[in-house]
């Protein structure tokens, strides 16, 4: 039996452990990166819901708005027109302090007009977080729906956006500028403007972000 010289037999042995190597890297690669691919298809689903979640929650406030003629949460005699069960507001146009916000989602789901899920007092998001509402916030007039990682007083909160995804939701739902517009991006830490464009680049979930309901 003629024996194969031992230097032939290793480099056959290296030759095959090398395609070995490379199908193994290639397959790795693939996987990895239809699972990145999947989670970025994933998060992209998330942040439009935020923008679904926002457009119900405009419509369910103006159905209120028209039906009692009042904000949900100031609806001064809510226990008569909505049940027995629901706190009054004060009747004064303003959602401020963190009761009020609290009053103002307890009016809504009350009412039937939508369901929402509550988590101590606030909606959940689907990027996580949760939504408060105020009609006075950071100086600007109006009425709005604040996503944020969560508040105590309805004026502090702490962050839960990316300026890189708060300028998805903005661009997908507005004029994509952080300072102007019913979609406004400020910073958690002294909500203060983030300037007048989004930097991109930045993943910090250091955000908040607001958006204009009247």
């Amino acid at each position: 039996m003629t024996r194969q010289p031992q230097n032939k037999l290793k480099n056959n042995f290296a030759g095959f452990s090398l395609i070995e190597v490379a199908i193994a890297i290639v397959i790795i690669g693939l996987i990895t990166s239809f699972t990145l691919k999947g989670r970025e298809l994933i998060h992209t689903a998330k942040l439009r819901s935020v923008i679904e979640q926002i457009n119900s929650i405009r419509i369910a406030v103006q159905a209120f708005t028209e039906k009692y003629g009042s904000l949900p949460g100031d609806l001064a005699n809510a226990n008569d027109m909505i049940g027995p069960s629901v706190e009054n507001g004060r009747g004064d146009g303003v959602i401020a302090s963190g009761d009020d916000a609290q009053r103002f989602w307890k009016h809504l789901e009350a009412s039937d007009i939508i369901h929402l899920e509550i988590s101590n007092g606030h909606p959940t998001s689907k990027i996580g977080g949760s939504y408060s509402i105020s009609t006075n916030v950071a100086g600007y007039p109006g009425t709005w729906i604040i996503l944020s990682g969560g508040t105590t007083d309805n004026k502090r909160f702490s962050g839960i956006i990316s300026q890189e995804d708060a300028y998805f939701i903005d661009k997908n739902s507005d004029t994509g500028d952080p300072s102007t517009g019913d979609v406004i991006t400020l910073k958690a830490s002294d909500t203060a403007a983030i300037g007048q464009k989004y930097d991109i680049k930045n993943k910090n979930k250091d955000c908040i972000i607001m958006f204009k309901i009247f």
